[in-house]
């Protein structure tokens, strides 16, 4: 085992593919099937090998609004992780949804606004008043919102975030920018703005499906600089996505990225990979 990093990696799908109830593609999904298993038991052996202290579990949209499989890794491997589970944007129960999964040890809940694009009404829900009974819920139960979303729908989370303030939000994927536009990125600045809500938080990740380029992902390098002058090394965090031969890229590259090659300062680094997500999800 490699000695201990002081190290968070918060956003790893894990999945099981059995006929255990909730381990099944749901029908319904956003995203297409996986062909294979990616269990938890695979990430575990990331983190031996690497010396990662904790993770954050996210659920598959393959998998739908049942985070069995979810609450059955809490339960299974207490202390490592934490987890974050998904809800129904358009359901008019996702608020009561929102307190059972809680109450089985979720630490929050993701959002797709991007997959819903395509649809006839768009992400209608990101700020409507349908919407206001899961943001109370989760105020009420300590839940976190995490978005992944485009840069055209934060001026609609804005508004939905200054109705409830004290809900702690994470932007996905570093507000997924449009590398190829030149400065001073006009197109994300809409994300920028979301810094002016304190418990708004943003995320280090997809960087290299974000990226034009090879590794280390140049082009990523201006977007991330403006995310920490903006919000904060105190506000952001850092993920990889899937574990062992599921990764699409090596977990050393990814690592690298943060740990060396990215513009930031020893503290900066320091804060985004141990502070940040330590304080934010209470390992």
């Amino acid at each position: 085992m490699m000695a201990s990093r002081q190290v968070i990696d918060t956003h790893v799908h894990v999945w099981p593919l059995d006929d255990a109830p909730g381990h099944r593609p749901a029908p319904n999904a956003k995203i297409r099937p996986p062909v294979q298993a990616a269990p938890v038991e695979w990430l575990l052996e990331d983190m031996e090998e690497f010396g990662i202290a904790h993770c954050v579990l996210v659920q598959s949209s393959a998998f739908g609004w049942d985070n069995t499989y979810m609450v059955e890794c809490l339960e299974r491997y207490p202390g490592r992780f934490k987890a974050i589970g998904l809800v129904d944007p358009e359901s008019p129960h996702n608020a009561r949804d929102l307190e059972r999964w809680v109450a089985q040890g979720l630490s929050g809940f993701r959002l797709h606004p991007l997959y819903y694009d395509r649809e006839p009404r768009g992400p209608w829900w990101i700020d409507a008043p349908e919407s206001d009974a899961l943001w109370a819920a989760a105020e009420a139960a300590g839940a976190i919102l995490q978005l992944h979303m485009w840069p055209k729908h934060a001026p609609a989370l804005a508004r939905m975030i200054e109705r409830h303030p004290r809900v702690r939000v994470i932007i996905d994927h570093l507000g997924k920018p449009d590398v190829a536009e030149p400065p001073p990125y006009p197109s994300f600045e809409p994300v920028l703005r979301l810094a002016d809500f304190p418990n708004t938080y943003v995320k280090i990740g997809d960087y290299q499906i974000a990226s034009r380029q090879e590794f280390p992902w140049r082009d990523t390098w201006p977007f991330v600089s403006l995310l920490v002058q903006r919000f904060g090394a105190t506000r952001v965090i850092w993920g990889t996505g899937y574990p062992r031969s599921a990764r699409l890229v090596p977990l050393e590259q990814a690592l690298r990225y943060v740990e060396a090659e990215l513009p930031l300062t020893a503290q900066e680094r320091r804060q985004i990979l141990w502070e940040t997500p330590r304080r934010l999800f209470g390992f």
